[in-house]
């Protein structure tokens, strides 16, 4: 006799497997062969395709029973999976049904199949079914009770050993290396999944080297409802180290402790919407964060909606070490170090900040690399969404090693974007940088842009030349840029820089800065040279003595990290500055620069003359791929170019005949002129 039901309801299914068998009688049991069949169902927040339950007669003629789930799914991260539960030597006791030996076979996809052997099911007293495998790894038993008030499952994980588990079933959830010893209790009761689980003496490595944990001691707690209504999860972690993604967590001085309650929006195992109830971040000595978030699915990523937090307290030295340290040394950052404390709260949706009361008391952060640094950093923001103030004051801070005194400034936010309020004056050195007006646009349907109109009042070049370790230099520099934008990690100055030195004029124009505090930054610029004293200009620089005025460009130049990869460079002399004159070291250094055979001039005759009249002098360079092809004032009857031409006597003229110089060793035979200059 063989009997057969489909389509049996589905949160009853799996308890109607075990509950068949203590219902018939075993007179009728021992001659009749039964098949069980369930449709798609879900239990607890897991999910399968189908179920199907056979009995009969097995391979020796001992009754057999086999129970396949079909895809069951766990979770949006988990893979499915297919379970198989063989007894081959099947009894049934005074309880109900009893097998010693049973086989459980796990298929995961992408990944091979493995099986659990020493499976053992038992019944007991009031309709209790038990499932338990011993192995080398440890005791894991799942119980079933099948009360008046409703199914009962209970799961107990007893001291695994996570060390021995299948290798096939690491790499199937993409896990390289997983150990340590993992206690549990979970139970399923009244519609709703809780319970407690420890990992103690935690290994793990996977995804890519971008999940890694060492000596984790790590506790959870959990409510879930077994429609995925709603969930509540507790993490405590009481040692050991973790790594995920970028950021690398040391062992906490104290527990580190996070809470979260979350209600997906219906719509199954992978909705589209998840609410973060409450979340609450303790970790003690670094930061202490309470609130409510909303996420949304985007593709395949989840992006943050809306953030409340209610309360915010952030102690920035351990806060930046154990958090930030990671992300920021990945974007360029790193080794920062910051000091100070930020406390209050705030809400934010969907880009904007709706409200906000923070306050940040005595910042103090230096890049190891000289890029930025800020002393004494005081900020207080309030205010809603239509008016945000933040006033910010600060008593020392340093752009590129350039140091700057302390100030203030007040700023207003709202739908437009950021303004300020007031004008602002930081001083430099003898001068200031000024502000007169500034705005951030974050206008719809535009990128975000910063325009201003700023300054600079007159700054010493000694002093500036000084404190930034270059040649030092006469004069002064000023500047006023009448728009200044930033878009997309990109600077851009309208207006230019003026520098009154060597009794000339340097202009910089078109200025134009990518990454300014990034990695790799990049300069463009049209530099403009305009009669400079030659005698204070190769004085500075200890080229050799030259006497007369010069002038030239430095068109569509481009630095990259701040070293020169591209420019059309030009630098001549003026005719009409009745006293023109050369040394022979300025002869010798730009015979050298200029690839040139030498001077048209006996070195016994140079040697008697401590510097020659010049007619004019120039030098060109267009640099593009690491090559300099130079130029000079004129051609030269010999197929060369003219680098000095000399008038009177003793005449000399300096004629160059390389065209092509390599860049690098350009700018070595710089640094030999400056190393001989020193010595």
């Amino acid at each position: 006799m063989k009997r057969s039901w489909r389509q049996y309801s589905a949160r009853a299914a799996i308890g109607k497997v075990l509950a068949v068998l203590l219902l018939w009688p075993q007179a009728v049991l021992a001659d009749s062969a039964l098949e069980l069949r369930s449709g798609p169902g879900s239990l607890a927040g897991i999910s399968w395709a189908g179920l199907r339950m056979d009995y009969g007669l097995g391979t020796s003629g001992e009754r057999a029973v086999q129970v396949e789930v079909e895809r069951v799914v766990a979770g949006p991260s988990v893979p499915p999976l297919d379970l198989v539960l063989g007894c081959p030597v099947f009894r049934l006791g005074e309880h109900g049904p009893d097998c010693e030996s049973a086989q459980l076979r796990l298929d995961v996809e992408d990944m091979e199949p493995f099986t659990l052997t020493d499976v053992q099911i038992r019944s007991g007293p009031a309709r209790t079914h038990e499932l338990v495998w011993h192995s080398p790894a440890g005791r894991v038993a799942l119980q079933w009770q099948d009360a008046a008030a409703g199914p009962e499952l209970r799961l107990d994980v007893d001291d695994l050993d996570l060390g021995r588990l299948p290798p096939s079933l690491l790499a199937g959830l993409g896990l390289d290396l997983l150990d340590g010893r993992l206690a549990a209790r979970l139970i399923y009761r009244d519609a709703m999944l809780s319970g407690s689980a420890r990992w103690s003496d935690g290994l793990l490595d996977g995804f890519d080297g971008m999940f890694a944990a060492e000596g984790l001691d790590l506790g959870l707690e959990l409510q879930v409802a077994d429609d995925g209504s709603r969930a509540r999860l507790a993490l405590r972690q009481e040692a050991g180290e973790l790594l995920l993604g970028a950021v690398y967590l040391p062992p906490p001085a104290a527990p580190l402790e996070i809470e979260l309650e979350i209600e997906p929006e219906p719509g199954g195992l992978e909705p589209e919407r998840i609410r973060l109830r409450r979340f609450a971040l303790s970790d003690p000595g670094s930061v202490v964060a309470v609130g409510s978030a909303e996420l949304v699915r985007d593709d395949a990523a989840w992006v943050l909606q809306a953030l409340d937090v209610d309360e915010l307290q952030v102690l920035m030295p351990d806060f930046w070490a154990r958090w930030v340290e990671g992300p920021a040394a990945a974007a360029g950052f790193g080794r920062l170090a910051p000091g100070g404390a930020l406390a209050g709260r705030l809400s934010w949706r969907s880009g904007t900040l709706q409200a906000a009361d923070l306050r940040l008391d005595d910042l103090a952060v230096e890049d190891p690399g000289g890029r930025f640094a800020v002393f004494g950093l005081r900020a207080d923001v309030r205010g809603e969404a239509e008016s945000v103030r933040t006033d910010l004051s600060w008593d020392a801070a340093s752009v590129l090693g350039l140091p700057l005194g302390a100030s203030a400034l007040a700023l207003h936010a709202d739908a437009v974007g950021l303004r300020l309020l007031q004008p602002f004056r930081m001083p430099m050195l003898d001068g200031a940088i000024a502000i007169d007006s500034l705005a951030w646009l974050n206008l719809p349907e535009l990128p975000s842009q910063l325009v201003l109109d700023a300054r600079i009042e007159p700054v010493s070049l000694k002093l500036l030349t000084r404190e930034l370790g270059l040649v030092e230099l006469g004069g002064t520099l000023a500047g006023r840029f009448p728009g200044v934008q930033y878009q997309e990690e990109r600077l851009m100055f309208a207006g230019g820089i003026v520098m009154d030195a060597f009794s000339g004029e340097i202009l910089v124009d078109d200025l134009e800065v990518e990454r300014p505090f990034g990695s790799l930054p990049a300069l463009a610029a049209q530099v403009e040279f305009r009669r400079l004293d030659l005698l204070e200009l190769t004085g500075a620089f200890d080229f050799g003595r030259m006497e007369g005025q010069m002038s030239g460009w430095l068109r569509d130049l481009r630095l990259l990290d701040w070293r020169p990869v591209a420019m059309d460079a030009s630098l001549f002399t003026h005719e009409d500055v009745p006293r023109r004159r050369i040394s022979q070291r300025a002869v010798e250094n730009l015979s050298s620069l200029g690839g040139a055979g030498g001077a048209l001039l006996s070195g016994t005759v140079l040697r008697v003359f401590d510097d020659f009249p010049y007619r004019r002098a120039g030098l060109a360079c267009r640099l593009s791929n690491n090559i300099c092809h130079i130029d000079g004032v004129a051609p030269h009857e010999s197929g060369g170019f003219l680098i000095v031409e000399g008038r009177g006597l003793p005449r000399l003229d300096v004629v160059g005949h390389r065209r092509l110089v390599d860049w690098p060793q350009l700018l070595r035979q710089l640094d030999a002129i400056r190393d001989q200059g020193d010595s």
